[in-house]
């Protein structure tokens, strides 16, 4: 896929229309492309040993030593090493917790498992896929294996209940992102979108409202980054004003979505079943949010009562169980919720962390929404190839840190999720200009530092030709006479900066090109 341009000679960023699957990869081994395949296929076995512990994690583990001894040093990026500090802070104030807590230690075996397990594949995946593409949609087409197969041989028993949501939906949808990166599909301007708005429907319809609710602002995200292409205009840069917009569009989008499902639901139009969990969760005071998510109310006394040191790993205290049943005095149905000996219920990766671990905890996921927000406000000023599944993953990923439980297979897939997010982060860091970046300090150009020569009459890399000795602003040529910048002190145009290790520019488009050769 093509996706990026610098249209000559105004040097406006428009993206690109063309398409072209041909992406070079400086990194493509076929063992560790065979390897990324296989390992999510098998995340349907597991083994009980200090909790659940899946066969994906026991051959990342195995596979570790021999990745650090001949990719470790990828670990050294900025990225990567800051999750794994942030995820050592984590472990450490949760160990502190435990200690001063009195936790037993089936319970912060338990804990302290779960964060460095979940680390260690991090680790693992990062240095098995990162900088190759075709290595993370394999991985990616492992986990549609995987889930299927978990479906069919292992499948829990809230997939019994409702085999979409629990069991089937989330394999399907990734196989549907897949297939509109397939040249044909996506050469079709709006067929990606009707695809992925018709798996979101059907959602819908078989009663998992979160996943619809993706499903569809991912085929609207799509359908923005298509039209941009398709019309040539350039996307704006980053402002606080521009910033407002898009949160306050996700917003409407997301008010149009809830009063959508509530129409539909309540009238019968989505079955018996939803029309029944709609009428329960919503029968409160405080609307369906809370009645959908009542673990909220509870996790917010938690966190007020304890906010720096946090309740323990495994966090149990029935007193906090029994505030949940004060919601019958708003008009809640709360009869089917259930807690495993008084586990404090908080149903959220960052209010999980944050209850059982402290500030550190609630610091982590507070850094990877981040994350995941600098992705998803910058991803439409270029069409990437991974866009339909970046863009799912992103929403996916903002919706379980706030509102979805941490732990069993997410410590595999959720990794991955966040190589997938560092990747794309980084490629968008290095093909567009900073002042049009949204999420990273803008520095002026300092004088005076040295420029990078050119070498055999080459351009640089990641820019334009130089002008009278100097790149040019931002990586554009020179316009209406004035006189061009000095450059930034990395030597490189001012924001843009080298591709991550092991990564070529992408296709026609993908990384900006010069305008015109130089003099030899």
């Amino acid at each position: 896929m093509t996706f990026v341009g610098y249209a000559p000679p105004q040097g406006q960023f428009k993206p690109s229309a063309n398409y072209n699957p041909d992406i070079p990869e400086t990194d493509d081994k076929p063992a560790l492309a065979a390897v990324a395949f296989l390992i999510p296929t098998i995340i349907w076995i597991e083994v009980n040993a200090v909790g659940r512990i899946f066969a994906p994690e026991l051959l990342l583990i195995g596979l570790l030593p021999f990745l650090l001894l001949t990719r470790g040093a990828m670990l050294a990026d900025p990225l990567p090493r800051t999750f794994l500090i942030m995820a050592f802070m984590w472990l450490l104030a949760q160990i502190v917790t435990d200690l001063i807590r009195d936790t037993p230690f089936r319970d912060f075996s338990r804990g302290w498992s779960k964060i460095i397990f979940f680390s260690m594949n991090f680790a693992a995946i990062y240095m098995l896929i990162y900088g190759s593409r075709k290595r993370i949609m394999l991985f990616a087409l492992g986990i549609v294996f995987g889930g299927y197969l978990s479906f069919l041989l292992n499948p829990s028993d809230f997939a019994a209940r409702q085999p979409w949501k629990f069991g089937l939906g989330i394999p399907t949808i990734m196989l549907v992102l897949l297939i509109t990166q397939w040249r044909p599909i996506f050469k079709v301007f709006g067929l990606p979108t009707l695809l992925i708005l018709a798996v979101g429907i059907y959602s819908m319809i078989a009663g998992s409202r979160s996943m619809a609710g993706i499903a569809i602002l991912t085929a609207l995200y799509v359908y923005v980054q298509q039209m941009l292409g398709r019309k040539r205009t350039a996307p704006a840069g980053f402002s606080p004003m521009r910033t407002f917009m898009f949160f306050a569009g996700g917003i409407m989008i997301a008010t149009t979505l809830l009063n959508s499902y509530q129409f539909a639901a309540s009238n019968g139009m989505l079955g018996e079943l939803a029309q029944e969990t709609y009428a329960r969760q919503s029968a409160g005071s405080f609307g369906v949010l809370l009645g959908g998510r009542s673990e909220i109310f509870v996790s917010s006394q938690a966190v007020m009562d304890s906010p720096i040191i946090g309740h323990g790993s495994w966090a149990k205290n029935r007193e906090y169980v029994s505030r949940i049943y004060e919601l019958e005095r708003y008009g809640y149905d709360i009869t089917y919720f259930a807690s495993e000996e008084g586990l404090i219920p908080t149903h959220s990766h960052l209010m999980g962390g944050w209850v059982e671990a402290g500030i550190m905890g609630a610091i982590f996921w507070i850094w990877m929404l981040i994350l995941v927000f600098r992705v998803m406000s910058n991803l439409y000023m270029m069409r990437e190839p991974l866009s339909p599944i970046v863009t799912f993953v992103g929403f996916l990923m903002l919706w379980d840190i706030l509102f979805s439980p941490f732990g069993g297979s997410r410590r595999v897939t959720l990794p991955f999720n966040i190589v997938m997010m560092m990747f794309v982060w980084e490629v968008l860091r290095s093909s567009v200009p900073k002042d049009m970046l949204g999420g990273v300090r803008h520095r002026m150009p300092q004088m005076g530092r040295g420029v990078r020569r050119q070498q055999n009459g080459r351009p640089p890399q990641n820019g334009y030709p130089p002008q009278n000795g100097y790149p040019p602003p931002n990586g554009y040529p020179q316009q209406n006479g004035n006189p061009p910048r000095q450059p930034a002190p990395n030597g490189h145009p001012q924001g843009q900066r080298p591709l991550p290790p092991g990564v070529r520019p992408g296709p026609r488009g993908t990384a900006p090109r010069p305008r015109r050769r130089p003099p030899r």
